[in-house]
């Protein structure tokens, strides 16, 4: 039998292998000449593409490294040195191992075709080949996932292309700003993955690369003549110190992203086992909250808004309340946020509005009611629908009905949602700015839409008497309303002395716990103008 040529088994090698003589690379395989993207002549020296191998032992164990094709590839690679003798020379094989197949390797899906990154499936790939899972001693470093803040608003607004170049100037962001022996990926979308080494004695350094990162993602980038102000949230979980297993540490850095979009902070949030437990609560809560939509155990409490002229009820806010079986009362602050979290504002959303309606109908005819809409409801539900469908079954007059929105919902779709508002407008129903004044682009709002009451936000009501810049903002919002022909609302008032000043402004309704804490309408009757 004809003995088969060696090299022809190189060549079949899954790893890239090589023959170095004095730092020199004298033969390849196939493998590897077609990673690096050369031929034998032309091989590059081996600083410029394994610099770790330069600094390794010869011991054949396999160490990581980082391995650069001349395409500008950066390539996350396990390799070891092996002692090879000739006749004439002392030579070293080399053996690189990638994260996993070369056919899958070079696969145009391994990177991201719009940031030339890594893809999720090359990241994990690479990052379990390093760690090995545990199984050896492993290098430390932090894993940071980050997610661009409302990165569907940009592409709604600059259209796909511009947002694809947005993707494309973060991803040369971090590759500028990173080291060569980082691996970055983008994950999905909107979200991008990191991981950074560093010596375990230095675990400090991991708060430097995450005060790089948050610098990378909180920028303002001019990409085709528009100037777009970006920012994400980021959590991240620094291994070995949080956990020394990759899956695990992928899990804690997801949490942590978690809490950083929860608390919407502008800095990134670490993983602590505190997010552990809070995610078991939120899943429980989630779980009871459709169980509570089934059972009837939401029920609404209406707090009046008074005429300061008449001083007589003019409207009510229905404010949802939760009786859980076990807990009690829970607050709205608490499973709100788990409720938009899970889609399940929707329902309950629909089932306030039409509860409200069917309670205000039984009210008389000069008294309106104020529903407040969620930012998600809003988004996911067609809110048009929602109030022909509510007024049509309570029978409550479109004039009677007011829905009560805050800043947050311009933030996504704007165009979109003007739209909606405008319908909903024309139907008679009145539209509200909730807690104005403590957004950044208020005023904008205000210009886009034409509201019929803005709210006050409660804090510029709690320190006008003690602070005279808030008594300021309050009396400059009172004269921007009446100029732009809108109601003004004064929320919070919670003593005479604020209702006195208030009364010597322009101020057309006040609502408070001085006025009348939330309550069932049947305890409301006898406040004036209750009954007719």
């Amino acid at each position: 039998m004809a003995l088969f040529p060696i090299h022809h088994l190189a060549d079949a090698a899954s790893e890239g292998l090589a023959v170095l003589y004095q730092g020199r690379i004298i033969e390849a395989n196939r493998p590897l000449l077609s990673c690096i993207g050369t031929s034998l002549q032309n091989f590059p020296a081996l600083r410029d593409i394994l610099p770790g191998a330069l600094k390794a032992s010869p011991d054949n164990s396999y160490r990581p490294g980082v391995l650069r094709t001349l395409e500008g590839q950066t390539l996350h690679v396990q390799f070891r040195l092996t002692p090879l003798r000739r006749p004439d020379q002392d030579c070293l094989a080399l053996a690189i191992m990638f994260p996993h197949a070369m056919a899958a390797l070079f696969e145009a899906s391994a990177l991201d075709t719009a940031t030339s990154l890594c893809g999720k499936d090359e990241f994990r790939k690479s990052l379990a080949a390093l760690f090995g899972n545990g199984t050896i001693r492993q290098p430390a470093g932090i894993l940071l996932h980050a997610n661009i803040n409302r990165f569907h608003t940009i592409s709604e607004r600059y259209g796909t292309l511009v947002a694809g170049q947005v993707l494309t100037e973060l991803g040369q962001r971090l590759r500028t700003f990173l080291t060569d022996d980082c691996i970055i990926a983008r994950l999905d979308n909107d979200e991008f993955g990191i991981f950074c080494p560093f010596p375990y004695a230095h675990p400090a350094q991991a708060t430097r690369w995450a005060q790089i990162i948050r610098d990378v993602f909180h920028t303002t980038l001019s990409v085709a003549g528009h100037r777009i102000h970006v920012t994400a949230s980021i959590g991240c979980c620094v291994i070995p110190f949080d956990t020394y297993r990759f899956e695990t540490a992928c899990h804690y850095a997801e949490l942590a992203l978690n809490e950083a979009r929860r608390l919407q902070s502008s800095d990134w949030v670490r993983f602590n086992p505190v997010m552990q437990a809070d995610i078991q609560h939120r899943s429980e809560l989630e779980h009871d909250l459709q169980r509570a939509l089934e059972t009837n155990q939401f029920f609404l409490e209406f707090q009046p808004l008074i005429c300061l002229k008449t001083n007589t009820v003019e409207c009510v806010e229905a404010l949802l309340r939760w009786q859980h079986p076990v807990k009690g009362v829970i607050s709205p602050n608490e499973f709100i946020p788990i409720a938009e979290e899970s889609g399940l504002i929707v329902p309950i959303g629909r089932w306030v509005l039409l509860e409200a309606c069917a309670q205000a109908s039984r009210l008389p005819e000069h008294i309106r009611v104020a529903v407040n809409i969620s930012a998600v409801q809003f988004l996911h539900d067609d809110m048009y629908a929602a109030v022909i469908q509510t007024l049509f079954q309570t029978g409550l007059a479109a004039n009677r009905l007011e829905l009560e929105l805050t800043e947050s919902i311009f933030l996504d779709a704007v165009q979109r949602n003007l739209e909606t508002m405008s319908k909903i407008r024309a139907l008679g129903v009145k539209i509200v700015m909730d807690d104005f004044g403590i957004g950044f682009s208020s005023l904008n709002y205000l210009r886009s839409f034409p509201f019929d009451r803005i709210k006050i936000d409660r804090s510029f009501i709690r320190d006008m008497l003690n602070d005279p810049q808030a008594e300021s903002i309050v009396s400059a919002i009172m004269t921007l309303g009446h100029a732009m022909s809108m109601e003004v609302v004064a929320e919070g008032v919670e003593t005479a002395a604020q209702l006195d000043m208030l009364r010597h402004t322009s101020c057309s309704t006040a609502q408070g716990f001085l006025m009348g804490r939330p309550a069932p309408l049947a305890d409301l009757t006898a406040l004036p103008g209750m009954n007719g």
